[in-house]
């Protein structure tokens, strides 16, 4: 194909024009290879998404045989008893009462508002607002980039819809304070917000900050006194990644609305889910019965048997707990690196799922070119994959491999970390 100016080019459209990127040929288990022969560690899961590794065999037996049986019916026509399971495993794994079915991150996030605002209109009170904080990142689409602060938002324009912003809980600011501007924001509209909308850890546009402890409890309290929804974007975080199925669990609180993503087809199969409690089906149940909303892929044969294989297997393996585990000793490797390396400020996170804060070298102008973006390009000539922040907040890297990963793997990865380190400080 040739463009305009007669250089020749693909048609392929990528995030940036032109790219000239590896091409991957095979993976397996937390290794990548490309059409060169070089390998690579995945450390990242790709986008916090390949929580059990690539090519797991059992997952691939999977595919196979539910591709032998039948990949696509509408949801509308018919179920199938592998959307059941999930729905069943899910429940029952996360304490949540109703599953809906998407394809995802950003669909789930989407569902999430969406049976939000039915809630209150099968109440007879529609609501027409949310709550959400400006540094986070909810999804690409029209009403969860709404909800961001991420650079993304940028290309919406004046379509995006103007939701209020909750104080910033990554500030530092005590918590009492941060709440006492959450229940003055409510206050200042009754009776209009529909949810408040976290994440419990930061995700693209930090880099795996936490929520500081007490605020989260601090905003469960306050959803049920002014009777809003809590709903928790757990697209990232959720399905053992943090060493919890949700990783609200890590403060003891139950949202309303969960969303779920990357973890539950974990790379296999594009799937996504809306986690619904009970009292927020009780009164669709009782209300109209019906929900009004949809997407042709959801709850497809094929991704819900793969789903329901993954989030089988995350459970019989004890992946949230292994996360745990294997997160302390990443964690003491990274700080060991800070130690080593001026260019890292800070290092945070939880289970295997963790962010590394970077400085600029001295005296460098801020005009240069992002030093996350640039430790990534180091990073991979090295040998590793790692996930930079894109919010335009801050410069950050995620560390976020396979939960399957070994020890031995862990120090690979660490290795080719600090060799990248090393390069981009001496250039």
């Amino acid at each position: 194909m040739t463009s305009l100016t007669g250089a020749a080019h693909s048609g392929l459209i990528q995030n940036k024009i032109g790219a000239k990127l590896p091409v991957v040929e095979r993976a397996e288990g937390v290794w990548l290879y490309d059409s060169e022969g070089k390998d690579y560690i995945d450390g990242c899961s790709g986008a916090v998404v390949a929580n059990l590794g690539h090519s797991h065999p059992h997952i691939v037996d999977v595919i196979r045989k539910q591709s032998a049986k039948v990949t696509f019916v509408h949801r509308g026509a018919f179920a199938s008893s592998s959307m059941y399971r999930l729905a069943d495993r899910l429940s029952n794994a996360t304490g949540m009462a109703g599953v809906w079915l998407v394809n995802s991150g950003s669909e789930a996030v989407e569902a999430a508002i969406q049976f939000a605002l039915q809630y209150f209109v099968e109440l007879g009170r529609p609501r027409p607002r949310f709550l959400s904080h400006r540094r986070s990142y909810h999804g690409n689409t029209l009403g969860a980039l709404s909800l961001s602060g991420h650079a993304r938002r940028a290309v919406l324009g004046e379509l995006a819809l103007d939701f209020n912003v909750l104080p910033d809980p990554y500030s530092g600011a005590p918590v009492d304070e941060l709440l006492a501007q959450v229940r003055a924001e409510l206050e200042r509209t009754p009776g209009q917000v529909a949810g408040i909308v976290f994440e419990p850890l930061s995700g693209a546009t930090l880099g795996c900050v936490p929520l500081p402890d007490g605020y989260l409890q601090g905003l469960r309290a306050l959803a049920d006194e002014f009777g809003t929804l809590l709903i928790a974007d757990e697209v990232m975080t959720g399905l053992g990644r943090t060493g919890r199925m949700l990783a609200c669990d890590h403060w003891g609180v139950r949202p309303d609305i969960a969303a779920l993503g990357k973890g539950l087809g974990a790379g296999y199969t594009p799937i996504a889910a809306a986690l619904v409690s009970g009292r927020v089906l009780d009164a669709i149940a009782s209300g109209s019965g019906s929900i009004r909303g949809g997407h042709t892929y959801g709850g497809n044969p094929l991704s819900v048997a793969v789903a329901d294989a993954v989030l089988e297997l995350t459970l019989n393996l004890g992946l949230a707990d292994t996360a745990l585990v294997k997160g302390e000793w990443l964690s003491d490797a990274l700080r060991q690196l800070a130690e080593k390396h001026p260019m890292i400020v800070d290092v945070r996170g939880c289970g295997l799922m963790w962010g590394v804060d970077l400085a600029r070298p001295g005296g460098e102008s801020a005009a240069a070119a992002p030093i996350g973006e640039r430790l990534r390009q180091a990073a991979l000539a090295h040998g590793l994959v790692i996930y930079p922040t894109t919010g335009g907040f801050n410069d950050a890297c995620i560390i976020a491999p396979p939960l399957t990963i070994t020890e031995d793997e862990l120090q690979h990865l660490v290795d080719r970390l600090d060799a990248a380190l090393t390069e981009v400080e001496s250039a």
